[in-house]
């Protein structure tokens, strides 16, 4: 009897040690897959310049303008398809030459922080298509000179900001190339813009 059971040991053995590895594989299979998975934070930086069409009235003034804007963010990728960033703009807009030449100078200067979101509807591993949003705070500040007696008024202070774009990226490596088309506006003094950039974004 004793050996019937010292037999049956012996060849119970492997089984069981197989066993222990096909689990103690499972779980690593099963550990690669949630982490294959798992959602994941990528953080980023980028910048880009746009030349912005823009419809500006201020203090009882209209008046068109072509100008720059200079955009710094820094954010996270989430999941491959999603970003979420904190954004600063800085632009200036100027009155039209005929203002400038035969009436007066509107100077204005805005430097905007802002929260935008993104969301990338075509994602292919070195391209992708995207649309985004975003909205905050702008500090402005704007000068209007009377060329005929050099009088001069002046304002500044805090009023709301949002917009949208849409646009295509490149990416290879840890860098990305954004080609995009912007929509921005400025509550006061009232700016609506609209144009082209193009950006880049580094990613860690």
């Amino acid at each position: 009897m004793r050996k019937f059971l010292t037999i049956c040991l012996i060849c119970l053995t492997p089984l069981y040690a197989n066993a222990s590895v096909d689990d103690k594989s499972t779980d690593v299979a099963d550990s690669a897959v949630q982490q294959e998975i798992a959602p994941k934070w990528q953080p980023y930086i980028g910048a880009n310049f746009g030349i912005n069409a823009s419809d500006v009235s201020v203090h009882g003034e209209d008046f068109f303008d072509f100008g720059g804007a200079f955009n710094f963010e820094a954010g996270a990728r989430y999941n491959k398809r999603y970003r979420l960033a904190l954004n600063y703009q800085s632009r200036a807009e100027v009155s039209e030459l005929f203002q400038i030449l035969f009436g007066h100078v509107i100077a204005i200067t805005n430097d905007a922080v802002r929260i935008n979101g993104y969301y990338d509807y075509v994602s292919l591993k070195h391209f992708a298509m995207y649309v985004g949003a975003g909205l905050g705070g702008d500090w402005y500040d704007y000068k209007i000179t009377n060329r005929a007696d050099n009088s001069e008024k002046s304002r500044h202070g805090l009023t709301f900001t949002a917009g949208a774009t849409t646009g295509l990226s490149f990416s290879f490596w840890h860098l990305a190339i954004d080609l995009g088309f912007s929509f921005d506006y400025i509550a006061y003094p009232q700016i609506l813009s609209y144009g082209p950039n193009i950006g880049l974004r580094i990613n860690f």
